[in-house]
């Protein structure tokens, strides 16, 4: 059973949750051997492109030598990414808020709008891929688990913690609070910001 928002771990850190840290080795291993898959895809492409005559496999070839690199090049991005999650769960503790599922049309991304502060709900995207977080095994679906800096995004899960998810501002240009010395540190350990610019990955 998934704990209520009151139940918010007491750990300093929203990694040194078990169902947090069980999610995010989840995350992992599903994009690593997302990664197998397209590295056997790729070997099965190369193993096709020279069982026949060059002539017969030349549109093939052609549509391998143009969409596998991107596809390699997504899906590796898409792991390394995990590492930003986890610098992020390591740093900052679970969060709850009040959130909304803005409605967008089907090709948008997916965004969740968290109201921070009565001042400040800004709409966030997920990211690198949407995810229609509201269904995730979710609880309580007008709130929301955060974990980063309410100015420049973080990771949010349903309540609970155990569905991690990057998120970052959908509109990064606009207005945020100022934040302490302290808090800006935290976010470029973090890597929320780097050389003072909103990291958007």
């Amino acid at each position: 059973m998934t704990p209520p928002t009151s139940a918010l771990p007491l750990a300093k850190a929203a990694l040194d949750h078990p169902p947090t840290a069980t999610g995010q080795r989840r995350l992992v291993l599903k994009r690593r051997a997302w990664l197998v898959g397209v590295l056997l895809l790729g070997v099965g492409c190369a193993r096709m492109a020279t069982a026949g005559p060059p002539s017969k496999m030349a549109g093939f070839i052609i549509i391998c030598v143009l969409f596998y690199p991107l596809t390699l090049v997504v899906t590796f991005l898409a792991l390394r990414r995990t590492r930003r999650n986890a610098a992020i769960l390591k740093t900052y503790p679970w969060r709850a808020y009040p959130c909304e599922y803005p409605h967008r049309s089907v090709e948008s991304p997916k965004v969740i709008m968290i109201k921070f502060t009565d001042d400040h709900a800004p709409i966030l995207r997920f990211t690198p891929f949407s995810v229609y977080l509201k269904e995730k095994q979710n609880p309580q679906p007008e709130m929301i688990w955060f974990a980063g800096d309410i100015r420049y995004g973080g990771v949010v899960s349903p309540v609970g913690g155990h569905f991690p998810v990057r998120v970052v501002p959908d509109a990064p240009r606009e207005a945020v609070p100022d934040g302490t010395l302290a808090e800006d540190e935290l976010a470029e350990r973090a890597e929320l910001v780097k050389g003072g610019k909103v990291r958007t990955t």
